[in-house]
C-alpha cells in the first residue's frame, strides 16, 4: 500500500477518529483544538505497511494545524511560542 492509499483507507480514518476522541480533540503541544493526527515516526513507503508504525496509538499525536505545519514543513527551528502561546519568529 502506498502512503496515499493508506491515508485514504477506512482503517486509517477509523484509527484517526479514535485517537482524536481519545484525546478529546486537544493538541498535544499547545492544548488548542486538534485537527490532525501526526505520526511521530514519519511514514515512508518502507514502513507504511508496518502496523506498529502506521496505526500504533503510541506513534500518533493529536495536533492542531499550526503545530502540525510547524513540525512537518520544516519551520520548527525558525519559530517559537511566546508566553501567550502565539507562534513568533525566533
Amino acid at each position: 500500500m502506498t502512503i496515499r492509499e493508506f491515508y485514504n483507507s477506512s482503517i486509517w480514518q477509523k484509527q484517526r477518529k479514535y485517537k482524536m476522541q481519545q484525546e478529546n480533540y486537544k493538541c498535544a503541544r499547545c492544548c488548542g483544538l486538534a485537527e490532525d493526527v501526526h505520526h511521530k515516526i514519519t511514514l515512508t513507503e518502507q514502513n507504511v505497511n508496518d502496523l506498529n508504525v502506521s496505526l500504533d496509538l503510541d506513534n500518533l499525536e493529536c495536533i492542531c494545524r499550526r503545530c502540525h505545519n510547524k513540525e512537518t514543513h520544516g519551520i520548527k527551528d525558525k519559530y517559537r511560542y511566546d508566553e501567550n502561546g502565539d507562534l513568533i519568529e525566533k
